[in-house]
Order: structure tokens, then sequence, then C-alpha cells
């Protein structure tokens, strides 16, 4: 049965007690869930933002992803908003569907190195239709989500261990070697293995 190897890493601005960004890891049925969340702005605020996010995608991640996206910005309408990234992997299969909407990014790395894009809106303010994109994970592919604390454009050549390192290892490296200083930093990282 193939398997994943996951890990989620978060640094708030200045090590702060309250951090806008979230995320949530699920498996069930042999799937994955994957929610990751950039509540706008810094602080407290935003901290309580993204713990109504994150409970929400907890009671809600067997969900069409496109429904999830719909039902989060429902959800919170009228708060400050929030960009999102959700993301549902068959493990039986590789296939990944992927959901994003503003400046989320979602990179594969492996057997082909691929950008998704999301689309640009702001979940609980102004958000255009959800668009569902597909793609297919192989042996040994890593996928990496983070929001835009973590800076948007590094090649394999500024972090070429990222092909044999550890789900763990790649979020730490990730957030030490790209994050921002001046703002939240998250990255979900996942390796895949048949």
């Amino acid at each position: 049965m193939p398997e994943a190897d996951y890990f989620l890493v978060k640094r708030a601005l200045n090590n702060d007690t309250f951090c806008g960004d979230t995320g949530i890891i699920k498996e069930f049925d042999s799937k994955i869930f994957i929610g990751i969340i950039d509540v706008l702005g810094h602080g407290e605020g935003t901290h309580e933002i993204a713990l109504t996010c994150e409970d929400f995608l907890g009671k809600n991640y067997r969900q069409d992803l496109v429904k999830t996206m719909e039902g989060l910005h429902r959800h919170i309408r009228g708060s400050r908003g929030a960009v999102a990234g959700l993301c549902l992997l068959d493990l039986k299969t590789g296939d990944l569907k992927y959901v994003g909407m503003g400046d989320i990014t979602a990179r594969k790395f492996g057997s082909s190195n691929i950008t998704i894009i999301s689309r640009a809106g702001v979940v609980g303010y102004v958000m255009p239709t959800p668009r569902e994109e597909r793609l297919k994970l192989y042996d040994g592919d890593v996928l990496v989500l983070y929001i835009d604390g973590v800076k948007k454009h590094f090649d394999m050549e500024d972090y070429p261990e990222l092909i044999s390192d550890n789900a763990r290892t790649i979020a730490t490296r990730i957030i030490e070697r790209f994050g921002k200083e001046a703002d939240d930093a998250l990255c979900i990282a996942l390796r895949y293995r048949i």
C-alpha cells in the first residue's frame, strides 16, 4: 500500500504567541486531506480567525474540495478574510486534487517540477468560483504548500537535498531558509512513497 510522510511547520512573526497562519492534515479512507490558511494581517485578531478556519476544515474535510472552499468562504464572510489551499491525495493512485484561493503556493518536486496556480481572491471577502486542479504524484515525489511568508520562488539548486529529505526536515528547512522575517510563515511538506 502506498504511503505518505507529511509534516507541518509554522512560525509567527517575531515569534509572537499569535499566528494568523494555520494548517490541517487529516488521513482517512486511504486519502490525505491538507488545508493551509493565511488570514490577512497579523496578531491576535488573525489568530482567532485562523482557529475558526481550522475548526471548520476539521469538520468538513471529507467533502468535495470546491464545496469545502465555498463553505469556508461563507463561514468567515465579514471577517478580514484569508487565502487558502486545499488538497486531497488518493494514496492508492497518487491522484491529487487541489483548490487554491489567493497567494498560496503549491509545488511538486520529483518526477516533474510543477507549480499549481491558485485563483486570485480572498476567502470571506471577494472570491470567484473555485476551480479544482489535478495532478499525479509518483514514487518519491514531494509536495510542498506554503503561504506568502515564504519566498515564493526557490529552485532545486537552492535546496538540492529536498528530493531526499523527509517531510519534517523539508518543511523545517523551507521555513528556515526561505521564510520572510517580516511575516508569519507556514509550510506543509508531503513525500509520497509506493
